[in-house]
């Protein structure tokens, strides 16, 4: 079995850990559920989190090293071969040689199977991993299994056939680094506590936007808004110059070159890497391909979009270039792709019998990839950069959809929110608004005005909206905001308070 200790491990802590290690809570993540799982693409830091959180929990004399057991089953494929089998090896030789030297033990332990769904067996009639998880759990107090996998399905499937109840185990996915992120590892000090821009003053409470959409009084959110931008408004500057590197380098890039501060010192074959991992999980890792003429058509679909940013997809132009109908599209394909974060549908808004759909790839370095572009050719053509943009936007709204619905959900007892984020758009006649989320069940419109000149036509398809549906308030987001008084304005009669584009995404 590999160490964790052989890993490379980031120095900076990415946003997901605050959330599964509650180092403020009373309890973390995996010690509350029998089995915690963390899925996601490759190379998106779901192991190097798990390390940063044993080595914390050791660090703090929580637990004694021999508490945790590493299994890697991408490591060797031997271990995936007979797998219940070398996994139970792995255990006894744990439990005798290695956990029977700390006496009177009463700390929580740890087996970490990292890549779990790699000994899946799709086309043979063999055991899979459920029923040796319920049996590790059953021959010690206080053990928990934390796992790894590429996609929700593939821990739901296997802990379900085996009969394990839903309320022992919990999954949790992880996305690539987001912009905030990028931002702590290119300047640390930006997260030091009196220079840390802190959201949760616009998720929760009377300033909150959950609160916001329930009373239909946007005051005390908007005027949270402006207090956020003036917490970081002496760093604008150098937080607004690194938002065509992170255009370039994408989250899961960005990542992995912690700390780059220039998309031009990306190495040359850094976007054909990033392609070929995608490759590979199309081709090992994908879940639910029954309905799938050609596992190539996704990835193919996924250049589709890459070439193709500024307008909706009609159905009937996908339907005749996969030769597949409109629900094995929707069921399958985009199925498929959401299920590894790497495509995403926008349908849109209140309309049951849609024409048309927009998708959006989850890693902007994805789109660049495909496209055969440089880092230097994005970092200097404006016109890709507000491409990329829009790219970055939708995937960070929804992040944003999806805390904005978490807190409401401990804001409002009556409210349960959605188990996935969605974000639509609504194309109206005075233009279209980019993303419209619900959240505590009311619309919020967000309209994208990144290059010079679209800030009238945004403005204007997000009052259209607010009248239309009644909704509380709206959001523009502006590219452009040399030409603008104020950074953050809420525009005179009306509900709409415009931001900076790099601002939202430090909000998500």
């Amino acid at each position: 079995m590999s160490a964790l200790d052989e890993l490379t491990i980031p120095t900076q802590k990415k946003s997901d850990f605050y959330r599964f290690a509650s180092p403020y809570g009373s309890k973390p993540e995996p010690d509350k559920y029998d089995v915690y799982a963390l899925v996601g693409q490759r190379g998106v830091g779901k192991t190097v989190l798990i390390n940063q959180f044993i080595r914390q929990r050791i660090k703090e004399d929580e637990i004694p090293p021999q508490n945790v057991l590493y299994i890697p089953f991408d490591a060797n494929p031997l271990y995936q071969l007979q797998s219940n089998d070398q996994l139970r090896r792995a255990v006894n030789y744990y439990e005798g040689r290695i956990l029977s030297q700390v006496f009177e033990n009463e700390a929580p332990q740890y087996i970490i199977l990292d890549d779990v769904h790699r000994i899946e067996h799709p086309n043979k009639s063999l055991e899979g991993w459920g029923e040796e998880v319920k049996s590790l759990l059953k021959e010690a107090e206080d053990r928990h299994v934390i796992l790894t996998a590429s996609a929700e399905v593939q821990i739901n499937r296997e802990l379900k056939r085996v009969g394990f109840d839903a309320d022992r185990y919990s999954v949790w996915p992880i996305f690539p680094e987001k912009f905030r992120d990028h931002i702590q590892s290119v300047f640390p000090k930006l997260e030091e506590d009196e220079r840390r821009l802190r959201p949760s003053l616009i998720r929760r409470g009377e300033t909150g936007l959950p609160n916001a959409c329930r009373t239909n009084d946007p005051v005390q959110f908007f005027e949270a808004l402006c207090e956020l931008y003036d917490s970081v408004e002496a760093d604008a500057s150098r937080i607004r110059s690194q938002v065509a590197h992170y255009l370039a380098l994408g989250g899961i890039l960005s990542y992995e070159a912690e700390g780059v501060d220039s998309a031009s010192k990306l190495s040359e074959d850094a976007y054909k890497q990033r392609r070929e991992d995608v490759r590979l999980s199309l081709y090992q890792e994908i879940p639910g391909l029954d309905a799938v003429k050609n596992i190539a058509d996704l990835e193919r679909l996924c250049a589709l979009v890459a070439a193709d940013l500024e307008t909706p997809f009609k159905y009937n132009r996908i339907s005749e270039l996969f030769d597949v109908d409109r629900r094995t599209l929707r069921e399958s394909y985009f199925e498929a792709l959401s299920k590894l974060f790497l495509l995403t549908p926008s349908p849109e808004y209140d309309n049951s019998r849609p024409r048309s759909i927009r998708l959006y790839l989850r890693d902007t370095a994805l789109v660049n990839a495909y496209t055969g572009h440089t880092p230097s050719e994005v970092l200097n053509d404006y016109q890709l950069e507000s491409k990329l943009a829009h790219v970055a936007a939708f995937d960070h709204s929804m992040r944003l959809s999806f805390n904005m619905n978490f807190s409401a959900g401990y804001e409002f007892e009556d409210y349960d929110p959605p188990a996935e984020p969605t974000v639509e758009y609504w194309p109206g006649t005075e233009g279209e608004v980019d993303f419209v989320f619900e959240c505590a069940g009311v619309p919020v419109p967000i309209g994208l005005g990144y290059r010079a000149g679209s800030m009238e036509p945004t403005t204007d398809a997000v009052a259209e909206f607010i009248e239309t549906y009644e909704a509380p308030l709206g959001i523009v987001v502006a590219g452009d905001t040399a030409t603008l008084s104020e950074p953050v304005e809420v525009l005179e009669e009306t509900p709409i308070v415009r931001i900076p584009y790099w601002f939202y995404l430090m909000l998500a």
